[in-house]
């Protein structure tokens, strides 16, 4: 039961590989550490100081700085270069992705210890449109479904997903059930979406979200959403373990997932976990 991710075996190097190109946004690492640089600078670096910092030719740094400045993560201050708008923009938002992280993990730690099952918290992408386990906290029982942070799932056949995507605006949701293929991942996968319909409009007004052996063979899961100060969506905390054991255990289960979900909803600020979509229908 428990998953292992597969290893990436490594390609061999090719001829030269270890030099870097410097051929503007084909070197990623480089714009990094330029934002990086630029970052412990406030005042600014000149174009020949920052080349002898990075150890980068300096008309490769210019191709560099000229795509930077027109996107907005870097800016130019009296002849010398600042960080951006856009790259504080971003810092921001790690920021305060790793601080909501932080108020929520010991939720999770404290879900999986009182239910002895793996408990997850899950963040909505909602440019991939699925469910991004972002943390996992292992059970305690002998046999129990263990994927890795950074896993995805998809929104429409996991209780976590579930979760995530009932509480969505109804055009983000007409548009996941329009463009996205409900593909059958096992004989009990939902792929109607008349059904999946009805299932999140239960979601929402139960505000919980259960799977029954739909992404993967005897694996459950039961999710709540977790609401922010603005009674938004975008985490969702959730247990999943041997479909037998959630089955049995289910009254028990939904009870520490809903408590855990409130507990989260209230450290990122919820005024209250009663919280609705404003719209009473998906459709």
């Amino acid at each position: 039961m428990q998953e292992t991710q597969p290893t990436s075996r490594r390609k061999p190097a090719r001829k030269g590989a270890g030099k870097l190109a410097y051929a503007g946004p084909r070197a990623p690492v480089r714009v990094m550490q330029i934002v990086e640089a630029l970052a412990e600078a406030p005042d600014g670096v000149s174009l020949v100081m920052l080349a002898e910092r990075l150890a980068i030719p300096k008309t490769s740094l210019l191709n560099h700085l000229r795509v930077m400045v027109d996107t907005g993560h870097v800016a130019v201050k009296d002849a010398r270069y600042v960080v951006g708008p856009s790259a504080i923009r971003l810092g921001t938002i790690i920021v305060s992705a790793f601080s909501r992280l932080a108020s929520m993990e010991p939720v999770a730690i404290r879900l999986a210890q009182d239910s002895g099952e793996t408990a997850f918290i899950a963040m909505l992408d909602e440019r991939s449109r699925q469910a991004f386990y972002i943390h996992v906290v292992e059970g305690v029982q002998q046999v129990r479904y263990l994927p890795a942070t950074g896993t995805r799932r998809p929104l429409y056949c996991t209780a976590v997903g579930r979760a995530l995507l009932a509480f969505q605006g109804d055009a983000y949701i007409r548009a996941y059930l329009r463009e996205t293929t409900l593909e059958r991942a096992t004989e009990w996968t939902v792929t109607s979406r008349a059904k999946l319909m009805k299932i999140l409009e239960s979601v929402r007004a139960e505000r919980l979200a259960v799977s029954s052996r739909e992404y993967a063979e005897d694996v459950g899961g039961i999710a709540s959403p977790v609401f922010d100060h603005n009674g938004q969506v975008s985490y969702a905390i959730s247990v999943s373990g041997p479909q037998s054991r959630l089955e049995a255990d289910r009254s028990r289960l939904i009870g520490f997932v809903r408590a855990a979900a409130e507990e989260a909803s209230w450290a990122l600020g919820a005024r209250s976990t009663n919280s609705r979509p404003t719209s009473a229908s998906i459709v």
